[in-house]
């Protein structure tokens, strides 16, 4: 557990200062004459579309590679990109445009980076404390969180947009050199000459036989596409009635809900019914999105907002330790790969559409009787906005509720039970052998 965190804590450095220039920049699109809701949402679709749509070859990758590698790699790229961008706006060219291409490949390395150090993880951990592993990593991730949105936009103001970069690039130097100097712990690799035909094939055989997981795949979609929808809008929701400071407060309350979620799983030794949990998480997330209409101000937004994320982190955290339970080590970059293809894919699609939908929705409501849009504050765009949140939480409850009652999540937890029987088996067995061979050896030394 001990290299586990160090692992984790090197990759949170990088991510402190890929999480700073991402907000800065963030800030700096919205800020822009020709800036707006939908140019906002297509960079968010061109940083995310590139590392879902090659998920299958990454995951492949993965498998084969050696991971320390990987992650330094994977970093090392990011980090040119960072200097690029860096070079570009000192130079008073920056464009929208560029931020795309340089964040699209920048999420193609990052994905080595993550998939790298997710396989890795089962070398580190047993599976009965994968959760508490992952809640650990939550906690760390939180603590990120929290502190970005405070020191973005002061950032931003008192030392500008390039010495930011210049923190992103300090920030991926410190994880790399720290991981050419560790010795990285040995992780299982497959042997197979790589192809993508036989890998598709080794997918589909697993697939076959827990066709279960195929019905979870589309669950996961469904939930990525709402909440996806619900993440690109937020900071434009923020800034169309306030400002950089108080988007940094709100984000940062935000924050403390993966903090208490990081908390509440790194504090729980066992989980039973993993999937049945996880259908009432989003429920419950669905019902926050659904009622924040009542009342839209800043408080609202950063306490629906927190607990939203709360109980969000509950669920992927449940989630990637059901993955690293259930899905053999030698092809778990693969299916890995496959299921952000398949999953990943509806972020990408929820950001495309997102801009679309806020348009449509201004369209209907600038018809609207002055005293019902003076119910919320800003422009034009909160009503809209809220109201594809409203109908993101409204598809979530109906979308959870159907999948909790379909007989693929009861076949998944039993699944998730059996696996971590069988590593229970395994470490009474490996106990009762080293006693034997204790015992082997004291009567060994009693004859001596």
């Amino acid at each position: 557990m001990k290299k586990y965190l160090m692992y984790a804590s090197l990759i949170m450095v990088s991510l402190f200062g890929t999480d700073l220039t991402d907000f800065a920049l963030s800030v700096w699109v919205l800020d822009q004459p020709e800036g707006s809701v939908s140019s906002y949402a297509i960079i968010w679709f061109f940083e995310a579309a590139p590392a879902v749509f090659l998920a299958p070859f990454i995951g492949s990758f993965v498998d084969r590679w050696n991971k320390k590698k990987m992650i330094i790699y994977g970093q090392l790229v990011a980090a040119i990109g960072s200097i690029l961008l860096m070079l570009l706006y000192n130079i008073g060219e920056l464009q929208p445009w560029h931020i795309m291409v340089v964040s699209g490949i920048g999420s193609v390395a990052s994905t080595f980076v993550f998939t790298a150090f997710f396989v890795a993880t089962t070398a580190l951990v047993s599976k009965d404390k994968l959760i508490k592993a992952q809640g650990m990593t939550a906690t760390l991730f939180a603590i990120i969180g929290m502190g970005v949105p405070i020191l973005a936009p002061v950032l931003y103001k008192m030392i500008g947009m390039s010495n930011i970069f210049l923190i992103d690039v300090v920030t991926f130097s410190i994880a790399i050199l720290a991981f050419l100097m560790i010795n990285f712990v040995v992780v299982e690799q497959s042997d197979e000459e790589f192809s993508m035909k036989n890998d598709w094939k080794t997918i589909k055989n697993f697939l076959k036989k827990r066709k279960a997981l195929v019905h979870l795949f589309i669950f996961f979609f469904g939930i990525n596409f709402f909440m996806g929808l619900v993440e690109v809008l937020f900071t434009p929701l923020i800034l169309d009635f306030s400002d950089e400071y108080v988007l940094g407060i709100v984000l940062t309350c935000i924050g403390l809900g993966t903090l208490v979620g990081g908390i509440i799983m790194g504090s729980t030794s066992s989980f039973k019914k993993p999937i049945q949990k996880i259908t009432y998480v989003n429920i419950f997330v669905g019902v926050i999105l659904a009622l924040l209409w009542i009342n839209v101000d800043i408080y609202v937004l950063a306490i629906g907002g927190m607990l939203v994320i709360m109980v969000a982190t509950i669920s992927d955290i449940i989630n990637e330790a059901f993955s690293q339970t259930i899905i053999p080590v030698k092809m778990m970059g693969r299916l890995a790969g496959f299921e952000e293809l398949v999953v990943g894919g509806a972020g990408p699609l929820a950001f495309l559409l997102s801009g679309f939908l806020v348009d449509t929705l201004k369209h209907f409501l600038k018809d609207l009787p002055p005293e019902v849009l003076g119910h919320f504050p800003g422009t034009i765009t909160t009503p809209a906005i809220i109201g594809v949140f409203t109908i993101a939480g409204i598809s979530l409850i109906i979308f959870s509720i159907l999948y909790s009652r379909s007989k693929p999540v009861s076949e998944l937890d039993k699944l998730y039970s059996f696996e971590l029987e069988k590593e229970a088996q395994k470490k009474e067995a490996e106990k009762k052998e080293l006693e034997k061979i204790a015992e082997t050896e004291k009567n060994e030394d009693v004859l001596v």
